[in-house]
């Protein structure tokens, strides 16, 4: 507890005397170019405003995690956590057998093949309003809103995955799955992957930079060496006019005001029972009923492979099927399982509203999801009692088990984010107001 406390009182005296000199302190320093530079006259002001910001959220952040109290039983219980998965990874992974159908199994492992790198997802996101939907607005278009208005209409001619075009037809093995909500705001979706892979368990100070600085956001990316770690997104990585692109009844776009038109490419779409079929009546070439299987081949085949849960700031993926029975199959076999969420206090606020979760009320966009998924388990009351001891003893407590010197590094790297998504935001607001940016 003393050293956490010196820690503590190190961290807000380097916020509060340096000011934004904090920002150049840290695993991924901002580049001597970077516009967050502030000029001299305002230095002093800038400063003092961002100093008592960061105060006030070093501290929340500390309350949250419970370095006060508890932190050394928290690192115990992380490692507890961390030994049992092991276990079970191993175990999972010596009894695994492909399936006897071989163009099932075919079709598993072109799935498998379908990750991008975070440079190619970044590229993707700087095109939109620009190359393709033009409209897009950030604080408004959803992922389902993009696989709409930008991922069908771009794939409408190969009918391939989107994955397939971002990595230029090159067959690429993920390293991490990402379970997320498509009513979640695209531009937080790739804040939490872009998160993820810097090490943060929090997006919403790299969501600011990913809209008003993403040259310094990917500037830090690329001094982590972090652009070619790879994901899978169901978003890009299936072929979703093989399912989804002809859906009438699709949402109003909340830009626009009018429905997402329908593909009209046409294409025989292959749904969970579209023949031919294995003896269980599930399709063969279908590519949304088989993440169970691909997390299995994926799991065995690579040590690292992780899943990565992006939670919504309305924590609607708690209360989407596919989310939950990707969250429970990783958990079954033994996969690290990282937690990514808006925030601290968005993660608290929530809490209490996750302990009531039912599977027998998840949601699909599709009926037919839900009916296999629940057809799978049989005692759901036996269900929801593991999918509560998963949120809350493993999910979330790992979230929040950290010894005192991993606790004070989390709030350093919040405060600094922080920092540097305040002094753009200053930057911008003097720019709007007719003032340079740069102080010339």
């Amino acid at each position: 507890l003393v050293g956490a406390t010196m820690t503590l009182v190190s961290t807000l005296s380097v916020i509060v005397i340096a000011g934004e000199q904090s920002l150049y302190v840290g695993l991924w320093p901002l580049p001597a170019w970077s516009p967050l530079v502030p000029p001299a006259s305002e230095r002093l002001l800038s400063s003092a405003i961002i100093g008592i910001d960061e105060v006030c959220n070093t501290v929340s952040a500390l309350l949250f995690s419970g370095a006060i109290s508890g932190a050394l039983i928290g690192g115990m219980e992380a490692m507890r956590l961390e030994e049992r998965r092991r276990k079970i990874r191993i175990e999972r992974a010596s009894t695994y057998e492909e399936d006897p159908d071989l163009n099932w199994q075919a079709k598993v492992q072109e799935l498998a093949r379908r990750g991008f790198t975070l440079q190619a997802l970044l590229r993707f996101y700087r095109s939109l309003g620009d190359s393709y939907m033009v409209h897009f607005d950030p604080h408004k278009h959803t992922t389902t809103d993009v696989v709409l208005g930008a991922i069908i209409p771009l794939t409408r001619d190969s009918g391939e995955a989107y994955a397939k075009v971002m990595m230029d037809g090159v067959p690429t093995r993920p390293r991490r799955m990402v379970t997320h909500a498509w009513g979640n705001l695209f531009h937080h979706l790739v804040a939490a992957i872009v998160a993820d892979a810097l090490g943060e368990e929090e997006y919403h100070a790299i969501s600011d930079l990913l809209e008003h600085d993403s040259d310094t956001l990917e500037a830090c990316l690329h001094k982590a060496g972090v652009m070619e770690l790879t994901y899978w997104v169901c978003a890009f990585s299936v072929a979703q006019h093989q399912g989804i692109c002809d859906s009438h009844g699709a949402p109003y776009d909340p830009v626009s005001g009018e429905r997402h038109s329908c593909c009209p490419c046409g294409r025989t779409k292959i749904l969970n029972t579209s023949p031919p079929t294995r003896e269980d009546g599930k399709s063969i070439y279908c590519e949304m009923n088989k993440f169970d299987d691909m997390l299995r081949y994926l799991s065995v085949g690579d040590p690292d492979f992780s899943q990565v849960i992006a939670v919504d700031q309305r924590f609607l993926l708690f209360s989407r099927a596919w989310c939950i029975a990707e969250i429970s199959e990783a958990y079954s076999l033994g996969l690290q399982q990282r937690l990514v969420a808006f925030s601290a206090d968005s993660l608290a606020d929530h809490e209490s509203s996750l302990r009531h979760l039912k599977v027998q009320d998840m949601k699909a966009a599709r009926p037919e999801d839900v009916q296999d998924i629940l057809a799978k388990i049989p005692d759901k009351q036996e269900f929801n009692r593991r999918l509560q001891s998963l949120i809350f003893d493993t999910l979330i407590q790992e979230w929040k088990s950290m010894d005192n010197q991993e606790q004070m590094a989390r709030v350093g790297r919040v405060a600094r984010w922080h920092a540097v998504a305040q002094r753009q935001l200053l930057s911008t607001n003097h720019s709007d107001n007719g003032l340079p940016a740069s102080g010339k």
